[in-house]
């Protein structure tokens, strides 16, 4: 058995160490996960800022509901600076110039949706997003930071290398199929988001774990989560649930306190297990499951659809090639019988 000194074993370790940091985080890798992120992503973004068309002015203009003043007040900001100096529509105050600059920023999304000028179309959506965010940060909820994080990171990588109007402009101009490059920005991107995605499920979990929302007589804590009621409160809200058919559990108290305890339970292990290559593919699917469940009965759906997003990061994107290729295949057969 080899001896090592003190110093080779540090030496040893750091190298190992840094070798493997340098793997995880700066290996080229396929950018299609991040370029099906970018789609999703944007069209969530279209969404985001396209639903304030109807009140824009009633928000915004002058006189509005949701004056600049206002966002003074808002904490935690309150005390170190007003958020709304970060977004031009505070410096808007016009009806016309207010609509002129939504429809710009709604038509920047969506070239960045589509993949068109994706380097330049990614850092003006981020902003375009950030700018809505910050101007009306009294509005917001869980779904819009997520929103902000993941189109950071796609700014960060090539999300138009793949699925993208730059891919198909790049073909037409080369008459022929690009060479399949790998990038380590796009292995980059991806790990951020990777990270913070189980950082985020994580301390969801966790935040389970942290007791009673309420006192139940003199000493007793009372928890939703730990008592598996949980489920059964967000489904007997009518204005959270998106699906009216989960009435009938209560019947079944033992099938609600399953699917509590579950949720709790798949958060918890999923920062874990999801690098372990072997468990991956059923941590995502339980995940999927639990997080399309709160979808229906949270009342904050787009914040758990955009989880599910965030999740494609662990998509090898080999699979997700062979999948795009399957998908291909079958209309060229179907339009070929012989």
């Amino acid at each position: 058995m080899e001896t090592l000194s003190v110093n080779d074993y540090f030496r040893r370790l750091t190298e190992g160490f840094g070798n493997g940091w340098n793997r995880f985080w700066y290996s080229p890798s396929d950018p299609l996960p991040l370029c099906l992120i970018r789609i999703v992503t944007g069209l969530f973004a279209l969404f985001f800022v396209f639903s304030y068309t109807s009140d824009l002015t009633y928000f915004f203009a002058q006189g509005g509901l949701l004056p600049f003043e206002l966002t003074e007040q808002y904490p935690p900001y309150n005390a170190v600076y007003n958020p709304g100096t970060l977004s031009y529509l505070s410096y808007l105050e016009s009806p016309l110039h207010l609509q002129i600059a939504h429809w710009v920023g709604i038509s920047i999304l969506c070239l960045f949706t589509i993949g068109c000028f994706s380097r330049v179309t990614a850092i003006l959506g981020l902003i375009v997003t950030l700018s809505y965010i910050q101007r009306a940060p009294l509005l917001t909820s869980e779904f819009e930071p997520l929103l902000a994080a993941l189109q950071f990171y796609l700014c960060l990588g090539p999300c138009g290398a793949r699925l993208s109007v730059d891919r198909y402009l790049a073909e037409r101009q080369t008459q022929n199929k690009p060479d399949e490059k790998k990038y380590f920005s796009a292995n980059l991107a991806t790990r951020l988001i990777q990270v913070h995605l189980c950082i985020i499920v994580g301390m969801m979990g966790l935040a389970k774990l942290s007791g009673p929302g309420e006192i139940v007589g003199a000493q007793e804590w009372y928890d939703p989560w730990g008592t598996g009621e949980a489920v059964w409160w967000m489904i007997s809200r009518p204005q959270s649930r998106l699906f009216e058919g989960l009435t009938f559990l209560r019947e079944h108290p033992y099938l609600v306190a399953a699917w509590t305890h579950l949720i709790v339970l798949v958060e918890l292990c999923f920062p874990i297990f999801i690098w372990n290559r072997l468990a991956r593919p059923l941590v995502l699917a339980l995940g999927a499951l639990i997080w399309f469940s709160l979808m229906l009965i949270s009342g904050i759906a787009p914040f758990y659809a955009l989880i599910i997003v965030a999740s494609l990061s662990f998509v090898a994107p080999n699979r997700l090639a062979t999948w795009f290729a399957a998908s291909r295949s079958e209309p060229e057969a179907q339009a070929d019988p012989a």
